[in-house]
């Protein structure tokens, strides 16, 4: 028996890990289960680890409606980008078809051209009418293959086109669903990300100004222990959702991690970011927090937000730093505040 490699042992270690989450905590031992507590286990997610830390912490424990939450967070983009391979694979194999059908009816078209071809020079050559009546009906027949292929084309075409309109479109709704956050239903990450690197180049190319806010909730894991998960997510969409009524079109919103939130304002000094920022923080400040079963009014939320404007000599990582560093500010010096550079 070969001897065990240290990468076996390791996912060996993990795996059980997973398993015995699970059996502890009675929950679906289904393959997204597996997953969040073999990602879990392995510590690369320390976000994830943040979040289920948080609610083994607390004194309710850890539910099975709180699990499907996380799951739904952190797992469900894994979910969307298998079904896009799918869904691509499908679509490539509809086009292959295509392709082949295609191909099937250029060949049988050079072939009636022949047909066709020696047909006319048969007549041609041929003095006896009588001699000609096979070579017409030879005709005839051909062109009535020729037609009905045509038709079953025709019909497989139209076909092959919904088919891949449909796919085409599942692509563009599945690529769309996998640059959101399934929580608050705004940008994620990578979403984020991707519109940093692009407007940070229109910026450099275009001399135009380029803004960037980052809010974070203030105290949000106090708020959170004290009133549950459940609450703590309302909360987030609620702030996602007046930071997306606060910004004009074009401007970027993701969901950073956490409570953290990152905005782009493209076209945007310094200065009027500010008036963007202080709108957003004097919006939720005034905004009661209520619970939905009862209508309890249970408090206020406030956020912190720090601001940078892009300058054309550094890179995307700078820019997000000296934003970053902004926040940090705003947080050690009392919260609910605005600070730019």
């Amino acid at each position: 028996m070969p001897p065990q490699s240290h990468r076996h042992r390791q996912t060996i270690r993990f795996a059980r890990h997973a398993l015995e989450r699970i059996e502890r905590f009675g929950l679906p031992a289904d393959p997204q289960s597996f997953e969040l507590w073999y990602v879990y286990a392995t510590g690369q997610n320390s976000a994830l680890n943040k979040v289920i830390d948080a609610s083994l912490a607390a004194p309710h424990g850890l539910s099975e409606a709180e699990f499907d939450q996380i799951c739904n967070m952190h797992i469900v983009t894994k979910q969307v980008a298998t079904r896009l391979d799918s869904t691509a694979a499908g679509l490539s194999d509809e086009i292959t078809q295509v392709m082949g059908m295609l191909g099937a009816a250029a060949a049988s078209s050079r072939d009636y051209s022949v047909q066709l071809a020696e047909g006319a020079e048969n007549i041609e050559r041929t003095d006896d009418i009588s001699r000609l009546r096979p070579v017409v009906e030879a005709l005839l027949e051909s062109t009535k293959e020729k037609e009905q292929e045509t038709r079953t084309l025709q019909v497989n075409l139209e076909e092959s086109k919904a088919k891949t309109s449909a796919l085409q479109d599942e692509v563009i709704t599945l690529r769309a669903e996998q640059l959101k956050d399934p929580l608050t239903r705004i940008g994620n990450r990578q979403y984020f990300d991707q519109h940093l690197v692009d407007l940070t180049s229109a910026a450099k190319a275009h001399g135009q100004p380029l803004s960037l806010l980052f809010c974070d909730i203030d105290d949000f894991k106090q708020f959170n222990d004290t009133f549950g998960h459940q609450i703590g997510d309302d909360v987030l969409r609620l702030v996602a959702a007046m930071i997306k009524e606060s910004l004009r079109e074009g401007d970027i919103a993701g969901r950073y991690g956490g409570e953290e939130f990152g905005i782009l304002l493209p076209n945007t000094s310094l200065t009027s970011a500010k008036d963007v920022a202080e709108r957003i923080r004097r919006t939720l400040a005034a905004r009661e927090i209520k619970k939905r079963g009862t209508g309890e009014t249970i408090g206020r939320i406030t956020i912190s937000i720090g601001i940078a404007e892009f300058k054309d000599n550094e890179t995307s990582v700078e820019f997000v730093n000296r934003a970053d560093r902004c926040l940090y500010e705003a947080k050690q010096s009392g919260r609910n505040r605005i600070i730019s550079e």
